[in-house]
């Protein structure tokens, strides 16, 4: 027996997006698909559903767009989508594609909270904006300032300077401390 090699197969298919039936995998069974356009390991857990470990799918569409096994994608599933300029990571919630950071604006001219806004009310980088990171002009819900040179006379207290040495500033005696 020692010279007879064992070779033990998963249920498998060399066919893209064809993804493992419910009914033909039992629960806790692998199953492989190795078809360059959507391989992936899957099994079936104790819920009855499919999930895939694998990959996350690369491509202008989603994975199983056109399936050729059960149509579907598992809970978790990643796709990074690259149909426009800018890629985005998507995860399956069970009925949608939700994009990795959604609650932002990825640019726009005015905004709730945006990556790169001209007006917003969060912002990473912005013409104007009630808190931001870059801004040119801002003031933070706490009431502190934001600034690109510090004021001769400022009646608020504190000031954050968004250019070098950066920091938030405290008015005392005419002047400014870097806290």
């Amino acid at each position: 027996m020692a010279s007879t090699p064992v070779i033990l197969l998963l249920k498998r298919t060399g066919n893209s997006s064809d993804r493992p039936n419910t009914s033909t995998v039992q629960a806790g069974e692998a199953a492989l698909s190795f078809g360059g356009a959507d391989p992936g390991l899957y099994f079936k857990d104790s819920a009855g559903s499919i999930r895939k470990i694998g990959p996350t799918h690369y491509a202008t569409t989603a994975p199983n767009s056109a399936p050729v096994g059960s149509a579907g994608n598992s809970v978790g599933e990643l796709w990074t989508d690259s149909s426009t300029t800018n890629y985005y990571l998507r995860v399956w919630t069970g009925a949608a594609w939700q994009k990795v950071g959604a609650a932002f604006a990825d640019l726009a001219a005015t905004a709730t909270t945006a990556t790169t806004a001209t007006t917003a009310t969060s912002a990473t980088t912005a013409g104007s904006a009630a808190t931001a990171t870059v801004a040119n002009s801002a003031v933070v819900a706490s009431g502190v300032a934001v600034v690109t040179t510090l004021p001769t006379a400022y009646d608020g207290g504190l000031v954050y300077l968004n250019v070098a040495p950066s920091g938030l500033y405290v008015s005392a005696n005419g002047g400014w401390i870097l806290t």
